[in-house]
């Protein structure tokens, strides 16, 4: 059996504190040879952080322990194995279980005794309160970075970083304009990852595009109409997660964007749309799939091919939506429609709007705009929040936490957010108020019939479908023969 002797850096330690992989090599080196040790073997991660295990030397190290190979495991300092207690713990137990040792070359202890163990466990305390500390000066700076409007995080497919900024890859650009004008002409996620594939385009990691990569890119990426949003995201328990959307950070006019605001507004409406579809109608060959529902019972009616037998031969009567409220849940009562009936009834009607003057009573529309009056209602929520940060903040110097200078920094910092706050929550208002007008209720739907008839002429059934659901909000049937269309503004 042999000793493990193991390096972990970091590259911002390595920066700050000097913790080389040569220096740490050199002391573990020179701390065996003291104690007369010949049989030992580094293992090395380079630029891994403590905050967890999941590091390869840290691995594979766990790996020999476990078949015997090593009985005893040597770092510089104990912050160089881990800084989370539990992970220390648990780590230090797993030794026990193959009888293995722990030690560390600058701070005398041995966990083969109960001193030793008691004396880890305490500067395992203190190595994750050091780790906490260093992320929460971490965290303020990328904060202050952020608001500057510096780059704090990996640039998205369509940009690089150069001097501090990000700036447009013209090359990527290209085909992100590619991907819009797609997604708006009525094609799919599954179209768009063909064509970028095929094109041989990959992305920024240098992997080829999918169809959740695809809508996750296009899906409320400030950052391709030139604002930066922080915050977002944290990771818990080795998984992402997002934060609430009042803990994020969103700064405006950071870069130059690569759509313009109608455009990506525009995206938003059709990307929010096939999202509202039933998860499976996505993928489902039936026209109509999520869009139709019974007229007695609410419930959705779902298409369905069968083969039937009759006088010993084999037929397939024609496709038909079903009741799923009869057929699932034994309620309503059992009525249907052919799926060829109603896709045409339903297209003959949509197409028929065109030739009217589409003087549509705006409330006929079901829904109009979703998205923006959810933005504009979680930006008031947002602005409220505000008020009670500082409210907070007041208590905080109230019981001497906050000095008065940090107190009117925070009080300027969060007039500053609430002045831009109040700016987008006006912005939002008018734009609320445009959208329903006749006139815009009018103009887009001229705009998706357009569409819609060019799909049907190209017998493109998966942009016919995508047409579809640009229009159509709803189709209620009634006795498998009447049925009530409502359409989306």
């Amino acid at each position: 059996m042999t000793i493990a002797l193991y390096i972990r850096v970091s590259t911002e330690e390595q920066a700050r504190e000097g913790f080389s992989i040569p220096e740490q090599q050199e002391r573990l080196r020179a701390f065996c040879t003291a104690h007369g040790w010949t049989d030992y073997a580094f293992y090395i991660d380079d630029g891994y952080s403590a905050k967890d295990t999941n590091r390869p030397a840290f691995r594979r190290m766990t790996d020999d322990i476990r078949a015997g190979r090593i009985h005893m495991v040597i770092t510089t300092k104990i912050d160089r194995l881990t800084r989370r207690l539990i992970d220390l713990l648990t780590f230090v137990d797993e030794l026990d279980m193959y009888e293995c040792t722990y030690k560390s070359a600058s701070e005398t202890f041995d966990t083969g005794t109960a001193v030793g163990r008691m004396v880890l466990q305490l500067l395992g305390v203190f190595a994750e309160f050091e780790r906490e500390r260093i992320a929460e000066r971490v965290r303020e700076n990328m904060y202050h970075a952020a608001k500057q409007g510096r780059p704090v995080t990996a640039p998205c497919f369509g940009y690089d970083v150069a001097d501090g900024q990000f700036v447009i890859n013209e090359e990527e650009a290209h085909w992100v304009r590619k991907m819009v004008d797609m997604t708006l002409n009525g094609h799919g996620t599954w179209s768009v990852a063909k064509m970028l594939n095929e094109n041989g385009v990959r992305t920024k990691r240098g992997r080829e595009w999918t169809l959740k990569a695809v809508r996750v890119f296009l899906w409320k990426n400030e950052m391709l109409r030139g604002n930066t949003v922080w915050n977002q995201h944290a990771r818990k328990n080795g998984r992402l997660i997002q934060r609430p959307p009042d803990e994020w950070l969103l700064v405006e006019g950071t870069h130059e964007p690569i759509l313009d605001q109608e455009t990506y507004r525009k995206l938003q409406d059709v990307l929010d749309r096939s999202q509202r579809a039933a998860p499976r109608s996505k993928g489902s060959r039936y026209l109509l799939s999520g869009l139709v529902f019974c007229g007695h019972c609410g419930a959705k009616m779902y298409g369905m091919d069968t083969t039937c037998k009759k006088n010993g031969r084999e037929y397939r009567p024609p496709a038909r939506y079903l009741c799923a409220g009869y057929t699932k849940k034994g309620q309503c009562f059992y009525h249907y429609i052919p799926c060829s009936a109603l896709d045409q009834q339903v297209i003959r009607e949509i197409v028929s709007l065109s030739q009217t003057d589409l003087d549509v009573p705006l409330h006929a529309v079901s829904v109009q705009e979703n998205h923006i009056r959810g933005e504009l209602s979680q930006s008031k929520r947002q602005l409220a929040f505000m008020d009670e940060r500082f409210q907070r903040q007041i208590r905080a110097f109230e019981l001497g936490i906050l000095d008065e200078a940090d107190l009117l920094e925070a009080k300027t910092r969060l007039n500053e957010e609430k002045r831009a706050l109040r700016e987008k929550i006006r912005t939002l208002e008018e734009r609320v108020e445009a959208e329903v007008s006749p006139e815009a209720v009018q103009a887009k739907i001229r705009n998706r019939i357009t569409t819609l008839q060019e799909a049907v002429e190209n017998d493109d059934r998966e942009r016919l479908k995508n047409g579809i659901r640009e229009i159509v909000h709803q189709v209620t049937v009634y006795d498998g023969s009447r049925i009530e269309i409502s359409f989306w503004v």
